[in-house]
This record gives structure tokens, C-alpha cells and sequence, in this order.
């Protein structure tokens, strides 16, 4: 259930599933007769076995006594930059699949002695890797590096759960390698488990414009740093350089929606959380039907007069991305017009001040977010000039009350007079 969760939000980030022998050309430990340790190869990681040690790309980063504690992946150039991986498993996400990969076995404690190779299940018959070197060939087996995604924080620890796609009965070759300075790392790794955990990736063209656009983060941080020192100096620029900003903060919010959105679209409906596939439009007669927008009102409704919550407007009820595109609008002024006038209408504008909404770009599809706050007081939808409805949240969907039912509701949540 959880990897199938996964596979569809990877799904829409563009995101592939592979393990780790899919990558990897090569895999050594340290060996104490190399001068450095390593040998000096192309597009290499250099993967801790702790989690609390970073990841590095280059041996210039590490010291001697620690080399022992590292393993070295050779990547294959065609499918995974080190640099893009060893960024990822650093940050938040990436640790918490190491972490896995320690709750699941791969890497753990023991009390062997340092550098013992131990025999688990008989070793697969076929490496996963050809002949090298006597030194490669003494602990190679299968392994690699780790998958990215431009929204690792948005993930939660139902991925690191999820890390593994096989290694139940599986053959390994269990070694044992950590020095006595790291002493707080777990010296044995399950290499054949290890590298048939699942992991998702975008494809390598994705993964250097990523290198890329983290760059210009950076310059764009530096360039800030200077706007700020040079406020104080020259004000004659003060205009100018807010300006700037505000465009740059403008691009970077949306940016933050989008992220925010996705999240929300992987937790999955429940009381503060609803979607909707359009705003009028009936899918299957391929026409406009108000039976869809008094849907989309009660929800809304029931948000104010219970909890608050948000609708998404755009995503079918299996989380699926489909847009505002079908509703049949000239253009998106048209149909924000259009939602404003239903609030107007059908529930009113008092209340419009805890309605806050905007379409946000999802998946090259635009989505619209409607953020509700509770009300202080009870509020009605009117379907028309004669009637009024009143509607709760109870678990994910929004109930009618009416009678005595409703009576006790308002009386019990609003005292009467507007307060809780």
C-alpha cells in the first residue's frame, strides 16, 4: 500500500523507480595500501556508513581516519551525477533513507572484528558486477546511490519505510568494515539487500539542470546578501531593489504553492482536506451543472462552520491532477470571477474575508486552492432566494443538519451569541 502511494506521487514528480545496483558501475571499501585510500575515478560518491556523516563527491573532503567508515560508488555517467546525488542524500530526505537502510538491516551494529566478512544466505551465483581489481573483487557485490526529487521535504517517513523493494530471502555477502575512531558507526553492511532497496530518480538531463538551478539559488542568495548591505549606503536604490524583490519573492512563493499543494494531494482527503474534479462542469455530460457547484459550496460552508479546511479544485477524488482546463472558461480571470460570484451568491460576502483562494500551477495544470478559516458564527448556504442549508465536516465529508439537530449544534458551538 505505502509503495504504491509512493510510486504515484513519484509519478507526478517525474520521477522513475530504480535501486541501487541500477547506477553503480563499482562499489570498493577503503583499502590501507592505496595512498588515498580510494582510487581516483570519475563521478564517484563517497557514501557514510552513518547517517550522521555527510556524503561527499571528492576524497579532499575527508580525512584519513575516516576513509575506512566510507564506501566508494562508481556511478554510471549515464544515469546518475554524483554531485546531484550526494546533494540529495544530504538533505532530509536522503537521511532518512539511510536511516532505513539501518532499520531494515542493510547497515547495523555488531561486535565482529573490524574488516570480517561474514556469510549470510549463499552469495547470488552472478555479480552484479564484472572482474576488477583483487581489492573491488574482495567486497564488491551489488550497490549504489540514492534517487532526488526538487521536493525531498515535502516526503514523510512513509518513503523511508518504503526504501526496500526486495531482500527478503535474498543472497548476501555481509561485510564488516568501520574503524575503531568511528566507533559509533554500524560496521556491517548487507550489500545484496542494500542495493535492490527502492529508490526513485528523475532522468540525468533532469538531474544536472537541477545542479544547475541549485547554482543559481546560490549567486541569487550572494546577489541578495549585496542588495541588503547596499540598502543602508545608497537609498537613491530603494525602489529599484524592492522591485526586484518583490518579483523574486512573487516567483518564489508560487514555487512554494505548488510544493505545499503536492503535499496536501499525497496526504489524501480527510476532514480539513477535500477535492474536487471541477467547479461546474459535469464531467460525463460534458456540461456546466449546478448540482457540481452546490458540491463544491457545502464543502466550503462546512469548513466555516466546523474546523476550516482546504478544497482543492481540480484533482480528482484518487489524488489525480486534471485541472481547471475542462471548466469551459475563456480564461482563468473568467473562472476566478465565476467562483467569486457563487461565494457572493450562494453564501455571501461577509464571510468572504475567511475565504482565501488562487489557482496554483500543478503538474502544467492549474488547480484551484480554497483556504477556509472557522467562523464565529453560523453560516448558511442559499441555493436559492427561499432556502437555507447548514453543513458540518464529520470525517472527510461535509452533512446537512437540520431540525433539532442543527439547533443543538449552533446552541453548543456558538453559545448563542457568537462566541465558542
Amino acid at each position: 500500500m505505502v509503495e504504491k502511494e509512493i510510486d504515484s506521487l513519484c509519478s507526478q514528480y517525474g520521477l522513475r523507480a530504480t535501486n541501487l545496483s541500477e547506477i553503480t558501475l563499482d562499489i570498493n571499501f577503503s583499502d590501507p595500501s592505496l595512498e588515498n585510500g580510494f582510487r581516483i575515478l570519475e563521478n564517484t560518491l563517497y557514501l557514510p556508513l552513518s547517517d550522521r556523516a555527510k556524503a561527499v563527491s571528492s576524497l579532499s573532503f575527508l580525512e584519513e581516519a575516516e576513509l575506512s567508515a566510507y564506501i566508494q560508488l562508481v556511478l554510471d555517467p549515464e544515469k546518475a551525477s554524483a554531485d546531484y546525488l550526494v546533494d540529495f542524500l544530504n538533505n532530509p530526505l536522503g537521511l532518512k533513507i539511510r536511516k532505513a537502510w539501518e532499520a531494515r538491516g542493510f547497515i547495523w551494529r555488531s561486535k565482529s572484528p573490524a574488516g570480517e566478512i561474514k556469510a549470510g544466505n549463499e552469495v547470488s551465483e552472478e555479480p552484479a558486477f564484472p572482474a576488477g581489481d583483487t581489492v573491488a573483487d574482495a567486497y564488491t557485490e551489488t550497490y549504489a546511490d540514492a534517487y532526488s526529487d526538487v521536493y525531498a521535504d515535502t516526503y514523510t517517513d512513509a518513503y523511508a519505510d518504503a526504501c526496500s523493494g526486495a531482500g527478503e530471502d535474498t543472497g548476501a555477502a555481509v561485510i564488516s568494515g568501520a574503524s575503531e575512531s568511528f566507533s559509533s558507526l554500524p560496521p556491517e553492511v548487507d550489500l545484496n539487500s542494500l542495493s535492490h532497496s527502492r529508490l526513485y530518480l528523475p532522468d540525468l538531463q533532469t538531474q544536472k539542470e537541477i545542479l544547475k538551478v541549485k547554482g543559481l539559488i546560490n549567486e541569487l542568495i550572494a546577489q541578495l546578501s549585496v542588495f541588503e548591505c547596499r540598502l543602508s549606503t545608497y537609498p537613491k536604490n530603494l525602489a529599484h531593489i524592492e522591485e526586484k524583490i518583490s518579483h523574486i519573492r512573487e516567483a518564489v512563493q508560487l514555487a512554494n504553492d505548488s510544493d505545499y499543494v503536492l503535499e496536501l494531494i499525497r496526504r489524501g482527503e480527510s476532514k480539513k482536506l477535500e477535492f474536487k474534479s471541477t467547479l461546474r462542469m459535469n464531467l460525463m455530460s460534458g456540461k456546466p451543472d449546478w448540482n457540481i457547484e452546490h458540491a463544491v459550496l457545502k464543502t466550503i460552508v462546512a469548513y466555516l462552520n466546523t474546523d476550516g479546511g482546504v478544497l482543492l479544485v481540480g484533482v480528482s477524488n484518487d489524488g489525480e491532477v486534471l485541472g481547471i482546463e475542462n471548466e469551459g472558461f475563456p480564461n482563468e480571470d473568467k473562472f476566478l470571477l465565476h467562483f467569486k460570484q457563487l461565494i457572493k451568491q450562494h453564501i455571501g460576502l461577509d464571510y468572504a474575508p475567511l475565504i482565501e483562494y488562487s489557482l496554483v500551477p500543478v503538474g502544467g495544470k492549474k488547480i484551484l486552492e480554497v483556504d477556509c478559516r472557522k467562523s464565529d458564527e453560523a453560516v448558511f448556504m442559499t441555493p436559492n432566494k427561499k432556502d437555507e442549508e447548514f453543513y458540518i465536516r464529520i470525517g472527510p465529508s461535509s452533512e446537512r443538519l437540520t431540525g433539532s439537530k442543527l439547533i443543538e449544534y449552533v446552541s453548543r458551538r456558538y453559545n448563542g451569541n457568537g462566541q465558542q
